[in-house]
């Protein structure tokens, strides 16, 4: 497996990943174009590939000397078989390229991630995040 940035040519198989983690929360924006080109123009966004296939994704921001994972999620049929992982690992290579020494990631309950970002060893942060009323876990790893 290959991680690569990016390209503009990439965005309608990100916009098929990313539908797949959508969620009807009121302005919930992972999943629209301007989201996804504001990223890739960033450079935030990376692609997981096999044979030529995106079989991954995971995009990042940068707030307040911290990396923050904004999307990550591999395809349904590549599901258990160590992208998110390999992203992950990647992630932790990115967070130190850019200086930085937290990586912090997001996850609404309805993702079911929870026990997957603990393995990885994220910590739970105790306060839970809330958007539009939705609530989600808030984890940190330090590098």
């Amino acid at each position: 497996m290959t991680i690569r940035k990016a390209e503009p040519k990439d965005k309608k198989d990100i916009l098929e990943i990313t539908n797949l983690l959508y969620l009807d929360i009121p302005n919930f924006v992972w999943n629209t174009d301007e989201f996804i080109d504001r990223q890739i123009k960033n450079g935030e966004y990376f692609l997981a590939e096999t044979e030529e296939k995106i079989v991954g994704i995971i995009s990042f921001r940068q707030r307040k000397k911290k990396i923050h994972i904004e999307t990550l999620s591999a395809t349904d049929d590549h599901q258990s078989e160590g992208v998110g992982s390999q992203l992950i690992g990647f992630a932790k290579e990115f967070t130190k390229e850019k200086g930085f020494s937290i990586l912090r990631v997001y996850s609404f309950h309805e993702y079911k991630t929870i026990d997957f970002y603990l393995k990885q060893g994220f910590s739970l942060l105790e306060k839970p995040g809330i958007y539009n009323n939705h609530e989600y876990y808030r984890l940190e790893m330090r590098i």
